[in-house]
């Protein structure tokens, strides 16, 4: 479970600008979260440890769980809602309880509104929302860096 717990901390990141610390306080919060909600997850989605190798690569994997393992965490923590959509208001709500900075909450609505548009692709399980969730994951990926932000998982 810590190499979950790593994982997601640094999958927050999209909270996280690398020019601002996030405290001791914030990362036990985070990690707290993470490790309820990711222990529900797993119960319906396991992951194999290529999967959780996969993750901290910053790729999505191969598992044939992972999506929806990503999913349930999304879901659970706001990211995402339950018609399986990227849910920037949920996300955000999600960062003022963690963060009070208007900076830092800028810098998250302004890199949320990036990812928005994976809303328009279209998946293949609807709610569900496994295969968007791997296209939420990408985009947060792929657009961290030119937004500010460190999704250093390692």
């Amino acid at each position: 479970m810590y190499t979950l717990r790593v994982f997601f901390v640094a999958f927050l990141g999209i909270l996280v600008n690398s020019t601002i610390a996030i405290t001791d306080e914030q990362t036990a919060e985070i990690q707290s979260k993470f490790v309820e909600v990711s222990k529900e997850c797993l119960n319906d989605n396991p992951l194999t440890a290529d999967d959780i190798i996969a993750f901290k690569d910053k790729k999505f994997p191969d598992g044939e769980n992972a999506g929806c393992f990503a999913a349930c965490v999304f879901k659970n923590l706001g990211i995402m809602d339950e018609q399986g959509q990227l849910s920037h208001a949920g996300a955000l709500e999600e960062a003022k309880k963690v963060f009070s900075d208007e900076e830092e909450l800028k810098n998250i609505e302004d890199f949320l509104s990036t990812c928005s548009k994976v809303n328009l692709d279209d998946v293949t399980d609807g709610e569900k929302g496994c295969d968007r969730a791997k296209l939420v994951f990408n985009c947060l990926i792929e657009n961290s860096e030119k937004h500010g932000f460190n999704l250093d998982f390692n």
